[in-house]
């Protein structure tokens, strides 16, 4: 691994001003990008925004010595960046009380230049590893990101899928009996969608689904609003902090948006176009509910609107 073309970000601490120039002008040469600071205090303003991937760090400073720098640094960023401390003292205990302060080599003034090249191409080994290693993480992280979607998603419509669905109605049957605040849920199904296949095809069935997901995604993007699909035709929206008239409201919602879209269905017994049939439940809950009882009460009511015709909602509050 040859990185002696690579440049890094270096941070030069020196209250002295010609040797701070000097050695500035050197790492310049080399092609390094510098940023330059006179005291201990100016270094650590400069350091979030600068990011320096090596730091060049003089011992002896007025108003904090270099010692101090480097502890404030290595309590305030926990990312690790190489320190090289600078000091015209060669004796053990400076270089161990440098070591012990978090640095991580020593220099002495002045600094040779085979030395300080020598010194420069090791860091850049480590610049070059850090940065591989940030890109994989980087990396790594996105793709974790990726599964983690995946595995919320359902595969055809894009919505919350049913396990997504159930964990998060949990969540919310405790903290609304927490806080005891009202919770609404939707429970909606396709009405006559096996006539809907048999005529126009899974094809066009499964495209069906997909406009009403984007539809339903759509209507509902508030903070506690959640859209899944509860499984084949029949989808599910989680209301928090829904009282009963809201809910109302919400499913007349998705009546006036299924009209606007006019999904033509011209074999439904309904309608000439795609509608659906909506239980509508709402409830403070006590927090000791569980899912399966709050889907069995929206799904009564589902079956309720099935039974008086369809293309309606049946709400009840409990």
């Amino acid at each position: 691994m040859d990185v002696r073309g690579s440049s890094m970000k270096i941070l030069l601490v020196d209250d002295v001003q010609m040797e701070r120039i000097q050695l500035a002008i050197r790492l310049k040469q080399l092609g390094h990008t510098v940023e330059m600071a006179d005291s201990g205090r100016r270094a650590l303003e400069l350091y979030r925004d600068f990011e320096p991937e090596l730091i060049l760090l003089d011992v002896s400073m007025p108003d904090m010595n270099g010692f101090e720098v480097s502890t404030q640094i290595r309590k305030q960023y926990p990312e690790w960046v190489p320190i090289i401390f600078l000091s015209s003292h060669d004796e053990p205990s400076m270089i161990a009380n440098a070591i012990e302060a978090g640095g991580d080599d020593y220099l002495i003034k002045p600094v040779n230049k085979i030395v300080l090249n020598s010194k420069l191409i090791a860091m850049q080994r480590i610049a070059f590893m850090r940065r591989e290693l940030k890109q994989k993480s980087a990396a790594l992280a996105k793709a974790n990101q990726e599964l983690e979607q995946l595995a919320q998603e359902d595969g055809l419509t894009k919505v919350k899928n049913r396990r997504f669905v159930d964990q998060k109605l949990q969540e919310m049957i405790l903290l609304h009996g927490r806080h005891e605040l009202p919770l609404s849920v939707i429970l909606l199904d396709v009405d006559k969608f096996k006539l809907f296949n048999d005529n126009y095809g899974h094809i066009e069935g499964d495209k069906c689904l997909i406009l009403l997901a984007e539809l339903l995604t759509n209507l509902f993007v508030r903070s506690g609003e959640v859209v899944g699909r509860y499984g084949g035709e029949e989808f599910v929206i989680i209301l928090g902090y829904t009282d009963q008239e809201k809910a109302i409201k919400d499913a007349s919602r998705i009546q006036s948006a299924l009209t606007e879209a006019n999904i033509p269905h011209e074999y439904s017994e309904v309608a000439d176009m795609v509608t659906v049939s909506q239980g509508v439940f709402t409830t403070i809950p006590s927090g000791k509910e569980s899912i399966e009882q709050i889907y069995e009460l929206v799904d009564k009511q589902l079956y309720q609107a099935k039974q008086a015709g369809r293309n309606q909602y049946i709400s009840v509050h409990q």
